[in-house]
């Protein structure tokens, strides 16, 4: 009896030993299992994250690359505007240019004008003196002439003179006819 209850003591002693063998592997199971979901739970978690984190990137980028085209656009206009505002600014300093060229070639053409206005003025003087001198020439050459033409000039003034007298007398009629004409 004696072996066979320390047999039997040996197996109860294991049977208590698995026994708590058994309740620590359940726990340490429970605690695995628990440490499983609450892994698991952290994973989904993150790869949630990460999808948030990636959509946000990803729209990041898309905005950025959006971003991009407009700064391109932008820049090619504003090279376009600064190419075209050079452009005027060309045209227009060549523009003042030909103003500035065409008043200058303005004022030599007026001074021109004013000098041969003078130059034109003498010839005329210059004219008249030699029509003068060809005139007394003519006449110390022709005196017979210069004789008959003071008997034209004087018919010719006492023509004038009966001329004028009726041409006053013709008007103070016409005005009397205008006159009775508006009364």
């Amino acid at each position: 009896m004696s072996a066979m209850f320390a047999v039997m003591k040996t197996y109860g002693g294991l049977e208590r030993y698995l026994g708590c063998l058994s309740g620590f592997i359940r726990t340490v199971q429970d605690e695995k299992r628990q440490l499983q979901r609450e892994f698991d739970s952290e994973i989904e978690r993150l790869q949630a994250e990460l999808a948030r984190v990636t959509l946000e990137r990803d729209q990041g980028v898309q905005q950025n690359s959006v971003l991009s085209q407009d700064l391109l656009a932008m820049r090619e206009q504003r090279d376009r505007v600064t190419i075209a505002h050079r452009n005027y600014e060309r045209m227009l300093v060549h523009v003042l240019g030909q103003r500035n060229e065409a008043w200058h070639e303005e004022d030599t053409l007026r001074a021109r004008q004013l000098e041969l206005e003078q130059q034109l003025a003498n010839a005329e003087e210059y004219n008249e003196n030699q029509h003068e001198d060809i005139h007394q020439l003519h006449n110390q050459l022709h005196p017979h002439h210069l004789r008959r033409a003071a008997e034209i000039d004087s018919e010719d003034e006492m023509d004038e003179a009966p001329e004028v007298e009726a041409a006053a007398s013709g008007d103070e009629d016409e005005e009397d006819g205008a006159n009775a004409w508006r009364e």
